[in-house]
């Protein structure tokens, strides 16, 4: 293989191709084809899990990672473990179905078991969490469909409004309103309005 080759396909010297687009997030709702790079069972703080890290083969967001996590062993950290759990068990089972595949046993599925879904190339649907502690918003794979006949289409950005409490003033919203200490509400209202 020559140097000016690519695994990825054509090195065209296209604006398209060279510059990176700039984004972070995948607008919730983002229909997009994506092929499976890793699928995995991993653990974080001590909470196991199976790992899909989707790449995304089309549409505006070709080349973004999203990952999806199946919690096939319960969320202790979700208000119903068991339901999360059954969620998860389902989604696994749909990802066999969807691909023609069965377990090769009733185990726990390993590496090995889950590496046949690499390379597998789907439909899915990307969706926003809501701001964690820290304000921060990640992408998560809500439905995994046929690629067959799949459209892509770009999904709206979750907008996060805040309104913040003034200190000591519980129940008081803080507002232009509240800000602007010269307001009055009876002078403020205009006969000029048409309804």
């Amino acid at each position: 293989m020559s140097f000016w080759e690519s695994t990825l396909g054509e090195v065209t010297g296209n604006e398209a191709d060279a510059f990176a687009k700039s984004f972070t997030q995948i607008p919730n709702g983002t229909m997009a084809t994506a092929r499976i790079e890793t699928f995995i069972t991993t653990e974080y703080n001590g909470n196991k899990f199976l790992s899909i890290s989707w790449v995304l083969t089309d549409g505006d967001f070709k080349g973004s990672k999203v990952e999806q996590k199946l919690k096939v062993y319960g969320d202790p950290l979700s208000k119903d473990s068991e339901k999360a759990r059954h969620r998860a068990l389902n989604m696994l089972k749909l990802i066999y179905q969807l691909y023609n595949t069965k377990p090769k046993h009733a185990g726990d599925p390993t590496d090995a078991d889950l590496s046949v879904f690499i390379g597998k190339e789907a439909g899915i649907c990307i969706r926003e969490t809501e701001p964690n502690d820290q304000g921060r918003q990640y992408n998560w794979v809500a439905e995994i469909h046929d690629k067959k006949g799949f459209k892509c289409e770009t999904g709206i950005s979750v907008v996060v409004t805040h309104t913040n409490v003034q200190p000591g003033a519980q129940g008081t919203f803080d507002s232009a309103f509240n800000r602007q200490s010269t307001f009055n509400a009876d002078t403020a209202v205009s006969d000029d309005i048409p309804f």
